[in-house]
């Protein structure tokens, strides 16, 4: 059978990554705060059996939100999921195969049958203007090629039939979006909801633009994506999703949509004049699971799928510099709002190579990064404590801090200033960013590095304190 979000619920059971709560729970007044601690305090995804207001229907929250689960969805360690996604992406795509029919039609929904309001979308934040899906893969065709795209959005809850929706401006699905609009018509869309981690992984991913990223959910998955088509709209679908919603973004048109506490932990950053979705038909398995993707405070689930992606790119990007680095390993901070600090080890080999790394890793596919911090091979990058440590030992601001005024900026970054107007879409911002080099001297003089070597308390690393406790 195809790996889906039940498959992948069910490796989570087997390995201990989940809980179950059997309680009743309110979507719109705890499920998020609850998935947030078992994620955040116990280290857990959460299944919800019993949810006020939805009978028979199940919830999964931080099902893909660690590095740990995410290395079970590819079948790999931790330690080698950016090797092992690297030597991935090298075989390309994977063509879909379009079957008849699939779970994802158990039941259709069309015309005035259509209620968004049956669906348990659950409230994420306390600031947040309404309920929203956090997990919807939002589908669109580009008109000149007929190559789907696929994104991870933002869905506000405003009607039966109806989602606000926020795209990042300049991003392949506002590109597909303005070549609709210079033809006056309404771009269709299918929004998957909930289906195998690699499913979210790859939609979260900048793939070059024109590859469709559910073939690289294939290839990810060592099979290709079984698809079926929409009910009302020129879209095809996964066939083994939870929920599939199809509707249509009108041209030109904008409402208020938010405020959304986002990855940054604020709500009003994106908020104002946005598109939104017209809703013509919903289908789903008729015991549909809902996913519960959870957005805001970090850490949240949308920052680890962002995170991720991001690491294996600038990996890339980084270990050619200069001809070659000897790179360790890349961290996007989840705890640090969505990515915008990252931590790049490596062991420096001669004078200015750790600017140079930094300035590759501030300048990459992806604008998420402001701040950019270089640390040795003895300093693990996954500890803020490790990191704080090597920013307050090792580096002289005079010399090891330098920044670039000018850049283009996240748009959801509410630190940064608007260069439109507030409300409108699209927000660009104008931002900076900074590179921070922690690392010891170069090799090139002789002696140094071995004045910086770390000490450590006798015995700690022959004996483990486990042993001497009855």
């Amino acid at each position: 059978m195809p790996e889906d979000l039940r498959s992948f619920l069910q490796l989570l059971k087997k390995e201990g990554e989940i809980i179950t709560i059997d309680k009743e729970v309110d979507p719109c007044e705890n499920l998020a705060g609850l998935a947030w601690q078992g994620e955040n305090r116990l280290g857990k995804a959460t299944l919800f059996k019993n949810l006020k207001g939805y009978p028979n229907w199940q919830a999964v929250s931080y099902a893909e939100a660690s590095r740990k689960r995410l290395s079970l969805a590819i079948g790999t360690e931790p330690k080698e999921f950016i090797p092992t996604l690297r030597d991935l992406l090298k075989r390309g795509p994977t063509p879909k195969t379009l079957e008849s029919s699939g779970p994802v039609k158990d039941l259709i929904l069309t015309g005035d049958a259509v209620n968004l309001n049956d669906l348990p979308i659950h409230t994420m934040s306390n600031l947040d203007a309404a309920p929203y899906i956090g997990s919807g893969m939002m589908i669109v065709k580009d008109p000149d090629t007929g190559i789907q795209n696929v994104t991870l959005h933002r869905n506000q809850l405003k009607g039966k039939n109806k989602l606000g929706i926020l795209m990042h401006p300049g991003r392949h699905t506002d590109l597909i979006y303005g070549k609709y609009e210079k033809q006056n018509k309404p771009m269709p869309v299918a929004i998957v909801i909930g289906h195998h981690a690699l499913y979210y992984l790859c939609s979260t991913w900048t793939f070059p633009f024109g590859v469709d990223e559910f073939e690289m959910t294939g290839t990810f998955l060592g099979e290709p994506v079984p698809a079926v088509k929409c009910e009302t709209q020129d879209l095809e679908v996964p066939a083994n999703a939870e929920i599939i919603i199809e509707g249509y973004i009108p041209p030109f048109e904008r409402e208020e949509e938010g405020p959304f506490a986002e990855h940054t932990g604020y709500a009003r950053a994106g908020s104002g004049k946005n598109p939104f979705i017209i809703v013509e038909a919903i289908t789903r398995r008729k015991d549909a699971i809902y996913y519960a993707l959870q957005g805001g405070k970090p850490i949240s689930s949308s920052q680890i799928l962002d995170a991720l992606p991001q690491e294996v790119v600038i990996f890339d990007r980084i270990k050619d510099v200069g001809g070659f680095v000897d790179l360790k390993d890349i961290v996007c901070l989840p705890c640090a709002g969505g990515s915008h600090i990252i931590v790049v080890q490596f062991t420096p080999k001669i004078q200015g190579e750790a600017k140079d790394v930094l300035m590759a890793a501030l300048s990459t596919p992806y604008i998420h990064q402001k701040i950019a911090i270089a640390v040795d091979d003895d300093v693990d990058p996954h500890d803020e404590k490790e990191l704080f440590w090597s920013l307050s030992t090792r580096v002289n601001p005079e010399t090891d801090i330098f920044i670039v005024p000018g850049t283009h900026g996240h748009h959801l970054d509410a630190s940064l200033p608007l260069l439109t107007k507030p409300g409108e879409h699209p927000q660009i911002r104008r931002g900076s960013v900074m590179g921070i080099d922690a690392t010891k001297p170069p090799t090139s003089l002789p002696g140094d590095r071995d004045f910086f070597t770390r000490s450590h308390p006798m015995g700690s690393d022959t004996f483990n304190i486990d042993d001497f406790i009855t």
